[in-house]
């Protein structure tokens, strides 16, 4: 006989864990705090706990890998697959993942945002397969607690940002049309580093693979100009074009941070807008263990489609900087 409503209300009831928190900041700064990567990096998890994320592809279908390091030094790794990103109000992913060694844990994770007095409600619900598997997950791993103490991290993040106007984390609808990358390397961080600020280096994998880099010219401190010249052949023709573009450093600091503008040059003539576009590249270096996990970030595009575009050339070229970077790890191991 088929469930009541009521029936399998409770049933779901017993299976869920819900927690939920209001921060005194706009749905938009939440909202960021959570989708960007590195930020993601600063707050999850436990006190005590850092966590490294190896990717995140915020779609439906897209995969989410991080692995939380305990203060006693355990290790849980976690494989997630987004199944629903609705930006600024939803989030849905099914995850497994647990104590690196045991039995993984299964668990279906949905994400919500609410306007609510003058700030944001943020609500977590996990559902368990069964209720036997969530009061497990409550005993062996403090779900509960773990939690919230995470959403008192948050907190925490959210007040240190709000504090420092210097710090850009959101700007309302337009925060929308960001573009975000993050990858993964298995090299040192100072190795990741050079091959981003080296020219020689930088030659051998900027642009996509169609349009490689024929000129590097990289600043060494904040003011100074840089400009990478691209060149390849028009889609659907054999005419060859190039593609200029620079702009100007910001920040600079060994092995951990960069910041630049970035623009198309005036001497690119493909039809790229040339007034208005410039936008603001932040890229991150973190090492654990060896490895190195890289956090783009470019804001602000001013529609969906010119973020898009930006994303399959970026795409492409840092594939290349991974096989080049750890082709070259591979070889200084030797």
């Amino acid at each position: 006989m088929a469930q009541s409503a009521v029936e399998q209300a409770t049933t779901t009831a017993e299976r869920e864990i819900v927690i939920s928190r209001v921060f005194a900041a706009p749905r938009a700064m939440v909202w960021a705090a959570v989708a960007d990567p590195w930020q993601v990096g600063q707050w999850w998890g436990p006190h005590g706990f850092t966590t490294t994320i190896t990717e995140m592809d915020l779609r439906a279908g897209g995969k989410w890998k991080l692995v939380m390091h305990g203060p006693d030094g355990t290790n849980y790794p976690n494989e997630m697959t987004f199944t629903e990103v609705v930006p600024l109000e939803r989030i849905a992913l099914d995850l497994v993942g647990g104590r690196e060694g045991a039995e993984p844990v299964r668990v279906s994770k949905v994400m919500t945002f609410t306007d609510e007095d003058g700030g944001t409600r943020f609500t977590i619900t996990l559902i368990y397969p069964t209720a036997e598997a969530r009061e497990k997950n409550v005993r062996e791993y403090g779900a509960i607690e773990g939690g919230n103490q995470t959403l008192a991290r948050l907190d925490a993040f959210l007040a240190e940002r709000a504090a420092n106007p210097l710090e850009k984390l959101a700007g309302g609808p337009a925060a929308t049309h960001e573009l975000r990358i993050t990858r993964s390397f298995n090299a040192p961080r100072e190795l990741v580093w050079q091959a981003w600020t080296d020219p020689e280096l930088a030659l051998q994998w900027c642009g996509p693979r169609q349009f490689p880099a024929f000129h590097v010219q990289r600043g060494e401190k904040p003011g100074d100009r840089w400009r990478i010249g691209l060149r390849g052949k028009r889609p659907g023709t054999d005419t060859e074009v190039e593609l200029w573009q620079g702009g100007e450093l910001r920040e600079i600091d060994p092995p951990k941070k960069l910041v630049y503008t970035f623009s198309w040059d005036d001497r690119t003539n493909v039809g790229l807008p040339k007034e208005g576009n410039e936008t603001l590249i932040t890229v991150r270096f973190e090492e654990h263990d060896g490895r190195t996990t890289m956090h783009f970030l470019q804001e602000f595009f001013a529609t969906v489609v010119e973020r898009d575009g930006h994303n399959g050339g970026w795409s492409s070229a840092f594939e290349r900087l991974v096989e080049l970077v750890e082709a070259m790890a591979a070889e200084e191991a030797r």
